[in-house]
């Protein structure tokens, strides 16, 4: 089995296709990196996806290392407090509040929430401040860890394939979650076995129909940027989304799509360098680099 280092992270590697089409047709080459990592459209769902790419086993080692954590992370997480992180209002709190008053439009205060791939447990920490009954999912034993030092909540140290509970879920949060994993469309169909009929998941994924992601394809095409198309995020990032091919998944595993848009990175850092008009066009056509969904599960797989 051939063996690939790449940012610092070392694994085995293996062929993969489209996780969404079950009888999914030859795929058109997006990208060739350098070391013969293909970065792959299906035709059909339009995803794009990393082929051959880690291993199971070798891309669950990725969320074990420090190395996966930048240096503004660290830095965060050192002397870390509540009130010091609202008061800094750095990109994690605003994020974090963003997605808990997205959540608050569509499920009632005091419901019971589900977030899958909590990372340090940003957002179970809010929303339970907010009043959710929030538990958290991280299969990471040391993302596990810091959010039981750091900020002295509980997770769930497990995958969603091993998680049960004896009730279903309002709503169920995969931000950040979908192009990181193994199999993306195993991990819906977990979802909607834990929600309530009705129930709302949000999710974000990648967009690389986003303005910045385009031009950084260009650029590689045209051979004026050279960084072995360091913006997909490979290893870690094993999939990208557009509008099409997020929407198919979710709809194969009973997730009906009701809104699609985007936040900028000026909107996650709280900042306002644009106008309100090109700030909304960015947000309503999903022009920035990450697509956010709310989807409603409707038990009805298409």
């Amino acid at each position: 089995m051939k063996i690939l280092e790449e940012n610092g992270f070392t694994g085995c590697l293996e062929e993969t296709a489209c996780p969404t089409c079950d009888n999914p047709q030859p795929p058109n080459l997006f990208f060739l990196k350098k070391n013969n990592i293909g970065i792959w459209q299906c035709p059909n769902c339009e995803i794009l996806y990393a082929s051959p790419r880690f291993t199971e086993k070798s891309l669950s080692e990725i969320y074990e290392s420090k190395q996966f954590l930048n240096r503004q992370t660290l830095e965060e997480l050192e002397n870390w407090s509540y009130s010091q992180w609202k008061t800094s209002r750095c990109r994690s709190y605003i994020t974090t509040s963003l997605v808990v008053s997205l959540v608050q439009e569509y499920v009632r205060n005091g419901s019971r929430l589900l977030d899958v791939g909590s990372a340090m447990g940003y957002f179970v920490y809010e929303s339970r401040k907010q009043g959710y009954a929030t538990e958290g999912i991280e299969p990471s034993n040391m993302l596990v860890n810091i959010a039981n030092r750091k900020l002295n909540i509980t997770l769930h140290n497990c995958r969603i394939n091993d998680f049960s509970d004896t009730e279903r879920f309002s709503g169920i949060v995969l931000w950040d979650v979908l192009e990181h994993v193994y199999d993306p469309s195993e991990m819906l169909q977990h979802c909607a076995r834990l929600a309530k009929p009705g129930a709302y998941l949000f999710v974000q994924v990648p967009n690389y129909c986003g303005i910045s992601d385009r031009f950084k394809t260009f650029l590689h095409r045209i051979h004026l940027k050279n960084n072995n198309f360091k913006h997909f995020g490979f290893p870690w990032h094993v999939y990208s989304f557009n509008r099409k091919s997020l929407g198919i998944m979710l709809a194969k595993s009973g997730f009906q799509p009701l809104k699609f848009e985007s936040w900028s990175h000026w909107v996650k850092e709280g900042k306002q360098f644009i106008l309100p008009q090109i700030q909304m066009m960015l947000t309503k056509y999903c022009l920035s680099d990450y697509i956010i969904c709310v989807a409603r599960y409707s038990d009805v797989v298409k």
